[in-house]
């Protein structure tokens, strides 16, 4: 995953190529503009807006590599170059001039986007999509800049015991990581707690004190925890009772200095909506003690793995998957090219 792709003229030196893939690219808030400049790792990219929908394509212009993001104008279905005034298609491949269209989901606020054509690219998530948006429409909980490198983002909720030491939760049962049936990782169990932290506050507090007065503790409330990893970049986690689930999108898109942009997003149902400020305000709280740890890792410290981690050995082995297919088609490319001298 940190081999230039010498097929990509969007992959700057310097930068780890980014995987095939989905993304959580944006939140809907931060494409404010027709065109908005956008990057994954040094693969840069422009956001078009038009009306309700959104387009993601490469941001090169094929011509000598001027950012389209930067000072290009929308002329039909055409971006016109800064630099040398040239009409650039948007998408259409088979036009003299023109740019890479990359695959847009849309969920609530949250903007996907797809890079690569790889046929295992998708790992059900289109589909997965569909079944959510429209009983857990997404709102942007947390966006924040972290220095390490993007997959610890999503390998967090297939690391159990991290839950417990760094955020305090109680205890996990089961934990047990497996395929799915569209190629995405899952990893589901159960949290173990007192009580819900749904509920009011003079409860938790009841509980607590019953705790230290009889010396036991009683796990009354097992939240049901089911993550997916639909991509080293992004898993989406349900959480809780069936009565009061919720729907955690965690995203983490490369920048060009190594470290990445870390993305949270929460669905509810319609009659859970008054409990988002509290979801949103701990999903805020996690993350930035997941931080502290992040940043302050030793990424040249060889691990040693135990039985306890094996869910993410199998995180890290599908990231591998994913690299895996990315150098193939690289180097695929690279002997078509030859080829064609």
């Amino acid at each position: 995953m940190n081999r230039m792709d010498p097929m990509d003229p969007t992959t700057r030196p310097g930068a780890a190529p980014p995987h095939h893939g989905w993304y959580l690219l944006a939140f809907d808030s931060e494409l404010t503009e027709e065109i908005t400049p956008l990057a994954i790792g040094g693969h840069r990219l422009i956001a078009v807006r038009e009306d309700d929908r959104i387009r993601v394509l490469d941001a090169d212009c094929p011509h000598r590599g001027a950012h389209l993001g930067h000072g290009a104008r929308r002329e039909g279905d055409c971006l016109v170059c800064p630099f040398h005034g040239k009409r650039i298609a948007l998408g259409d491949r088979s036009r003299t001039w023109s740019v890479r269209e990359h695959p847009v989901l849309r969920w609530g606020e949250a903007v996907f986007a797809r890079l690569g054509d790889h046929p295992d690219g998708d790992r059900g998530f289109e589909r997965a999509v569909k079944a959510w948006a429209q009983e857990f429409p997404l709102v942007k909980a947390v966006t924040l800049p972290v220095a390490v490198a993007p997959e610890y983002v999503v390998e967090n909720a297939f690391d159990p015991d991290h839950f417990k030491a760094v955020h305090g939760v109680p205890g996990t049962r089961g934990m047990a990581a497996r395929p799915g049936d569209a190629g995405e990782l899952v990893i589901e169990g159960e949290f173990l707690m007192q009580t819900s932290p749904w509920q009011d506050a003079r409860r938790l507090e009841e509980v607590r004190w019953e705790a230290v007065r009889t010396g036991k503790v009683r796990w009354d409330f097992k939240p049901r925890f089911h993550a997916r990893a639909f991509s080293p970049a992004v898993v989406v986690t349900e959480f809780g009772p069936a009565h009061e689930m919720q729907v955690i999108v965690t995203g983490s898109v490369p920048t060009a200095d190594g470290g990445c942009l870390a993305r949270v997003a929460i669905g509810v149902r319609a009659a859970q909506r008054a409990a988002l400020p509290a979801l949103i305000a701990g999903s805020e709280k996690a993350l930035g003690e997941d931080k502290v740890v992040w940043e302050h890792l030793n990424p040249y410290a060889r691990p040693r793995y135990d039985a306890r981690d094996a869910p993410v050995l199998a995180f890290r082995a599908f990231c591998a998957d994913f690299a895996a297919a990315a150098t193939a088609a690289a180097v695929e490319a690279v002997d078509a090219a030859e080829v064609t001298r």
